[in-house]
């Protein structure tokens, strides 16, 4: 038995859209971080941030911590801009599946400006967020113009991302992230409407 189909998945699919919007800010933003001694979360999440923690967990393991630095610098680059060519190719194709694969790797960029224990969660709710998403919207196949449009936000952190990562600095690349955003809200409003399907 089949469930029947929502009547407006264009609004489904902005529902999930705004859900993966407010993770992304939630997490980074980490307000369970805050503690009562007055230090914000990017002053307690800056020694336990994923970007640090995993070099030197490496370097725990006989790597040399610069070498371990610039191994998830570079793991965290292929990661998003494979994670942007994939959400471009899937919106070409009309794939929900990989679309969710691209956004969770581009999800994976991102949480290495996180705690680690915040950026485990992070994933954990962004896996379902995506799958969900896969599972209830089918994207119809679109141009490549407008697949590039459309994904904007993973597109413009990857490039946000090649620039700015080498001065390890967090701050600028949560700005590149916003800014990325930004710019997709505008490019998006000015697509021509393509409403998705929903899946039974």
């Amino acid at each position: 038995m089949t469930r029947p189909a929502p009547r407006n998945p264009e609004r489904l699919l902005i529902v999930f859209d705004v859900a993966i919007v407010f993770i992304f800010a939630l997490f980074l933003w980490a307000p369970w971080l805050r503690i009562d001694s007055g230090r914000t979360a990017d002053a307690s999440s800056s020694a336990t941030m994923a970007w640090l923690a995993l070099p030197v967990t490496l370097a725990r393991h006989g790597l040399p911590l610069e070498y371990a630095t610039i191994t998830v610098t570079i793991s965290a680059l292929v990661a998003v801009s494979l994670g942007a060519l994939l959400s471009i190719a899937a919106r070409m194709r009309g794939s929900a599946a990989l679309w969710a694969v691209g956004a969770f790797l581009f999800g994976c960029s991102v949480a290495i400006l996180m705690p680690l224990g915040t950026a485990v969660g992070f994933l954990g709710t962004l896996l379902l967020i995506v799958a969900l998403r896969a599972r209830f919207v089918v994207l119809r196949p679109a141009t490549a113009l407008a697949a590039f449009l459309s994904q904007l936000w993973p597109v413009g952190y990857a490039i946000g991302f090649a620039v700015l990562a080498w001065r390890y600095n967090p701050q600028l690349l949560i700005k590149a992230l916003v800014i990325a955003l930004g710019a997709s809200l505008v490019a998006r409003a000015l697509l021509p409407s393509q409403a998705p399907v929903a899946q039974a």
